[in-house]
């Protein structure tokens, strides 16, 4: 039995994180439904990300997850993004940041690193103010009370976020603050009264990847307790899943979602059905669970297949790639090709998702959710089939994609193509 953070802690710290199948190279192993997208689903998501964005224009002091989660979905308007970041900035220099908590300061970090500013100089023309150097004095805090005391000063919860922003940010004082984490972990003390806590456990699956990825850990011996906590973590988030998909309770679902989703090495294929659980989530989105922004900023990431650990790819130098797609099977014969620039360390469905904004009368497509993510069901309007055995393939040039759209990343100047194919 789970008990996770309560909502009203998530209202104060909500503000988590957050693979795909395009069927790259369906490998004739997984049979493609005929059905498309169930235009409903879609727009549960679009309705919410309207209620998040609609909440936000009308908070005088904006809620960090709420902007980062808009911010992962792509959701905002560019005038209505630069509103809130400014809205954002003016509450860093206004307030006390000394009397925040290191969780609190955190959201804030990622809230700006997801808005592709730079969390060490917020500056509004009263003042300036160096967030990163704020939460890295309250992480010593942290770890200092852990060493006389052997508690923290807040939660592992929080210190969770710390490690996440700090890594987001190549911190160099993340490691001995993953050094505790880890081990809590490794002792069953990732708790939140009495009982395992799912969102403690993510939000530290997403900050030990995170960390785990960094180079002067991979070279490190530290590697590998991070690799068992993963482990354990990952074992314990499992063992959460209710016979509907749910995992822990509906608002811990969102980051167990994201958790799920980066450390799929942990854990066999068939541990998680991704359908199930996320067609409870739309379900209950329907039905009015989502309605306060907290919550839903908790869920909206993974619902667009993100997680905090993409702030880290959202900004910086883009890449171009080249797109076909061709169809000689059915109906008129086919080949349109375009040229788009994405962010560097975007994964496929970026691209795609680029060429239908570009020119939407060719490169619509649509998915539809499987339990190795979203696999790509149709391409300007020619929908795979089972009956037919057809289904739309993916390759770079000549050479058939081995991951999905959620999870492969094209490099600069690569010819991605999508062609309608049977099998």
């Amino acid at each position: 039995m789970t008990n996770s953070l309560p909502l009203v802690m998530l209202l104060e710290l909500a503000g988590v994180v957050f693979e795909n199948l395009c069927c790259g190279n369906c490998d004739k192993r997984l049979k493609v439904n005929s059905a498309r997208t169930v235009p409903d689903d879609q727009k549960l998501v679009t309705e919410l990300q309207t209620q998040l964005v609609n909440s936000v224009i009308l908070q005088s002091s904006p809620d960090p997850s709420v902007l980062i989660a808009l911010n992962l979905a792509e959701a905002l308007d560019p005038h209505v993004k630069m509103q809130l970041i400014e809205k954002i900035k003016e509450t860093v220099v206004e307030k006390n940041t000394k009397e925040m908590t290191s969780g609190k300061v955190a959201l804030y970090v990622l809230a700006l690193q997801s808005s592709c500013e730079n969390p060490d100089d917020v500056t509004t023309p009263e003042n300036t103010v160096n967030l990163v150097s704020v939460l890295e004095e309250k992480t010593k805090e942290e770890i200092t009370h852990f060493d006389d005391y052997g508690t923290l000063k807040t939660t592992y919860y929080q210190l969770a976020l710390d490690i996440l922003a700090l890594c987001v940010e190549n911190s160099l004082d993340v490691e001995d603050a993953s050094v505790i984490l880890a081990k809590a972990a490794l002792a069953n003390e990732l708790e939140f009264g009495g009982y395992f806590s799912v969102d403690t456990g993510a939000v530290a699956s997403l900050a030990l990847t995170c960390v785990s990825e960094m180079s002067k850990i991979q070279q490190s011996e530290f590697v590998t307790v991070i690799e068992e906590a993963l482990t354990k973590i990952t074992k314990q988030i499992l063992g959460e899943q209710h016979s509907n998909g749910i995992i822990g309770n509906i608002y811990s679902t969102g980051l167990a979602m994201q958790a799920l989703s980066v450390t799929s090495k942990f854990y066999n294929p068939g541990a998680w059905d991704r359908v199930k659980t996320t067609k409870e989530v739309l379900k209950e989105i329907s039905l009015g669970a989502f309605n306060i922004p907290a919550a839903a900023a908790q869920i909206l990431p993974s619902l667009v297949g993100k997680t905090y650990l993409d702030v880290r790819d959202g900004c910086g130098s883009t890449i171009t790639v080249q797109y076909t797609i061709s169809n000689s099977i059915v109906g008129p014969s086919f080949s349109y090709s375009i040229t788009v620039n994405v962010p560097k360390g975007s994964v496929l469905l970026t691209v795609l998702n680029a060429a239908q904004s570009a020119k939407p009368n060719e490169f619509s497509f649509q998915t539809e959710e499987t339990s190795w993510g979203p696999m790509v069901v149709s391409i300007h309007n020619v929908q795979a089939s089972t009956n037919e055995k057809t289904y739309w393939q993916f390759l770079s040039g000549k050479k058939p994609l081995d991951q999905g759209v959620g999870s492969y990343k094209p490099v600069d100047g690569e010819h991605i193509r999508a062609i309608f194919s049977r099998y």
